[in-house]
């Protein structure tokens, strides 16, 4: 009777611990499905990810609070300490770093992130210490699925399209659930050590299914082609086959067929990657076109060089000869540089954390190319390491170094302890996720990233947990009032942590309802807007205070100001955003444009435009505001000297050398000196198909007479105009189109071909040719917008036809004054 009871009563204490371990499991499972969490439409993946880590964070604490005793929460060995504190000692090193912040609520805001990452930590290192191996192979298992499934995401997209070419527009096409590609193949390589450990060691279906998912991962990695990540790949790989092979002959394992593999598979799979998105039909592609994929006008133009090479000398001069500045100006060097300088500025504290994104980077900026002109600020160093250097200074870096350094001592240690290759292996699969990740922080930002940061933060957890289990210096937190300060403490930050987090989760979503909802409308112009200056300001975060690329928020907010024609609001906004970053470049163009467009005050715009110019040239949204401002004080000298400034510079706009030389043209009226453009142009962009196309276009025309005189002009005009009041419109057109031929900016040929077009009724043709006059501001007479007016109306698009009418009405043209109110207003 006694035996029986007493096996009544022990049955009930198995069910809890293994409840228990379950639920820890579960947990662990949430933190790394983090990478599933949606945007929800936010302007970055980062926002929603930190706010449900935070979330998840507390979910954790109150578990482990109530099962304090079965997890031992206030016994810690003394390398778990150690790393505890060099935690600690990096965030407190940060938070002294605000005293010397540009901006204090960037500060707060990834402090508030730095947070999660520590209670995390402690929720992860509490579950996994409990059992380690059961951990490790769980973890195993869940990086198994979760590589598989996006991986077959980059093999589904590229595969799928494998007869397109691979051009980075095409690649850039690839939607991968991550906020660019980078994060998403890093993702996968932290992941990899994890499956490959599941192909050596797991039996049955497990290991068939790891070999599947080493081959997706690879495939996707290639598709993908990120260069950190394939370097990443490149390393782990070499290790891993090395160390298999000193298994294989030291300690006879058996993993030969495995080891065969992982060395062949990545040969044949990069095979099938170049044959995949072939951009030459005949053959296959190269690791450069792998590794650099160039955009469409490159290839188009080479394919046409490499067709008619017998007149490759007629298109590619050889006569001019540039000099291109070091790539390594408007690539990672420069932004190493900018944060080295900005360390040695502020070598004890740093600039404040978090506030790379608000540094002055005229040094970056003045040589920084970019196709299309378009406005960029990096807001990361592209380096961790370097990053945080810049921001909390000598000693913070020190702490930041050491939370590597010292789990790689403990990784030394225990493999020099342990005998069996097979745990040993296990040790090195850990070690390699953080190797992974290391080699990612040095060239890119994981820390910022919450499913990449959890894989190193899981890989430090395994190599205290295993360590652990080989000694017994441990510190024992026996006092109860201690846990409840350590827990309190803990839940009074992770709250903080949401708190903070979802502040930014909210600017965030409504930055993306402003950003979508300004897209495409004209600042100045008529075009309704779904939100309303006011419904703006009630909705409106200052915190924090920069954008989610680190330009100043209270942009937008102006940008509501200015359509609700509240210039002097607006203005006052900019005005008092001013010092939220160093630069300030957007609220200077803003600013810029309040004082053109509106105020007619050409000094300030010129002002504020020409201080954006300096320090950022190849913004070229203010590149064409301040050619406006010239062109409206008839300082052609400045126009033309900002032209070659800007070419200079940002040398891969492509479209500016055309624009450049059919405005050099106009002044000079100098064919060779148009094609000295388009040939410099074409040295800076080899293969451009739009200069190449630029450039036949031009010989073309010089097969004829050079160019016309203006007597010769109005004669044909007159031969035109008769064949046009007899409407004769072939005859009229084919005359337009030969002075065209020889001089192709005259603009009246082109607004005649418009209204021709029009009259027969090809409205899209017709607004081509019209938007081509007024974008010259060629007549004044209003003739021009009103025709394109009524052809926008034809075409059903009547904001832009009222918008059209309107500025005809302005400029006097009759048949637009004659127009009822309901047509312009």
């Amino acid at each position: 009777m006694p035996k029986s009871k007493s096996e009544k009563t022990a049955s009930p204490k198995k069910t809890p611990v293994a409840n228990q371990l379950i639920i820890a499991q579960l947990l662990c499972l949430l933190y790394l499905l983090t990478s599933f969490v949606p945007l929800f439409n936010a302007m970055d993946f980062d926002a929603p990810e930190w706010l449900y880590v935070s979330l998840l964070n507390v979910v954790s604490l109150v578990f482990l609070f109530k099962h304090k005793d079965f997890f031992n929460v206030s016994t810690f060995d003394k390398k778990a300490k150690i790393y505890s504190g060099l935690l600690v000692g990096f965030f407190t090193v940060g938070c002294l770093s605000m005293i010397t912040a540009i901006n204090v609520s960037e500060s707060l805001v990834h402090l508030a992130r730095f947070v999660n990452t520590i209670v995390a930590f402690y929720c992860l290192y509490i579950f996994i210490r409990h059992d380690p191996k059961v951990f490790f192979h769980f973890i195993c298992k869940v990086s198994i699925v979760v590589v598989i499934f996006y991986s077959w995401k980059a093999v589904q997209y590229f595969s799928g399209n494998s007869s397109t070419a691979r051009t980075s527009e095409f690649v850039l096409g690839f939607q991968h659930c991550f906020s660019n590609i980078n994060i998403y193949t890093a993702y996968l390589v932290v992941q990899l050590p994890f499956v490959i450990y599941g192909f050596l060691y797991f039996e049955k279906i497990w290991k068939y299914i790891s070999g599947l998912a080493i081959f997706l991962a690879i495939v996707a990695l290639f598709f993908a082609a990120s260069r950190t990540a394939v370097l990443s790949f490149v390393v782990i790989f070499i290790i891993t086959i090395a160390y298999l092979l000193y298994g294989i002959i030291k300690h006879s394992a058996k993993l030969k067929k495995e080891t065969a593999f992982l060395f062949v598979a990545p040969f044949l799979i990069i095979l099938l990657v170049l044959n995949v998105n072939r951009i030459d039909k005949n053959s296959m592609n190269t690791l450069d076109d792998l590794l650099n994929t160039r955009n469409t006008d490159y290839y188009s133009g080479r394919n046409y060089v490499n067709q008619n090479y017998s007149k490759e000398k007629e298109i590619v001069s050889a006569d001019v000869s540039i000099k291109i500045e070091s790539r390594s100006s408007s690539g990672r060097f420069s932004l190493w540089k900018l944060a080295f300088d900005n360390f040695k500025e502020n070598p004890v504290l740093g600039v404040g954390y978090g506030n790379y994104k608000a540094v002055g980077k005229k040094t970056h900026y003045i040589n920084y190319t970019n196709s299309k002109g378009a406005f960029a600020n990096p807001r990361r160093a592209h380096s961790d390491f370097l990053e945080k250097l810049a921001e909390t200074g000598i000693v913070g870096f020190l702490f930041y170094v050491s939370l590597f350094i010292a789990p790689f001592l403990w990784f030394i240690g225990l493999m020099r302890r342990e005998k069996d290759f097979k745990t040993q292996y296990i040790y090195a699969t850990v070690f390699l996720v953080a190797l992974g990740y290391t080699l990612d922080a040095l060239l890119n930002f994981p820390l910022e990233r919450a499913p990449i940061q959890l894989f190193f933060i899981i890989s430090v957890v395994f190599i205290l947990a295993f360590a652990r289990r080989q000694t017994t210096s441990e510190i024992v937190l026996s006092s109860k009032k201690l846990q409840l300060v350590i827990f309190g403490v803990l839940f009074l930050f992770s709250f903080a942590s949401i708190a903070s987090n979802y502040a930014v989760f909210k600017a965030y979503q409504l930055q993306r309802e402003m950003r979508t909802d300004l897209s495409g409308k004209a600042l100045f112009g008529d075009g309704k807007l779904k939100y309303s200056y006011e419904n703006i300001k009630e909705r409106w975060r200052d915190y924090p205070q920069l954008s989610y690329v680190g330009t100043v928020n209270n942009v937008f907010l102006a940008n509501y100001a200015i359509k609700a024609k509240k210039y002097d609001e607006a203005l006052a906004i900019l005005n008092t955003s001013q010092s939220y970053n160093v630069d300030a470049f957007l609220v200077k163009a803003f600013k810029a444009e309040i004082y053109l467009n509106v105020k007619d005050n050409l000094d300030s715009a010129k002002h504020y435009s020409e201080q954006v110019f300096d320090g950022y040239p190849g913004f070229k949204t203010n590149y064409n505001m301040l050619k406006k401002i010239y062109l409206k004080d008839k300082d052609t000298a400045s126009l033309l000297k900002i032209m070659h400034h800007y070419t200079k510079h940002n040398y891969r706009d492509v479209s500016e050398w055309k624009t450049k030389s059919n405005t050099m043209y106009d002044f000079t009226k100098d064919s060779e000196l148009m094609l000295k453009i388009l040939d410099t142009g074409l040295a800076y962009n080899k293969f451009s198909s739009k200069i190449v196309n630029a450039k036949k276009e031009v010989l073309g025309k010089l097969k004829f007479k050079s160019y016309l005189s203006n007597d010769e002009v109005k004669a044909k005009h007159q031969v035109a105009y008769d064949f046009f009041v007899k409407q004769q419109y072939p005859q009229a057109r084919k005359v337009f189109e030969e002075i065209l031929k020889t001089n192709p900016t005259d603009y009246l040929s082109i607004q005649n071909i418009g209204i021709i077009d029009l009259i027969n009724k090809n409205y899209l043709d017709a607004v081509k040719n019209l938007s081509k006059v007024i974008d010259a501001q060629a007549f004044s007479d209003g003739k021009a917008e009103y025709s394109r007016g009524y052809c926008y109306e034809q075409l059903g698009n009547l904001e832009k036809a009222k918008e059209d009418y309107k500025t005809s009405r302005l400029k006097k043209y009759p048949q637009a004054i004659s127009l009822p109110e309901s047509k312009y207003k």
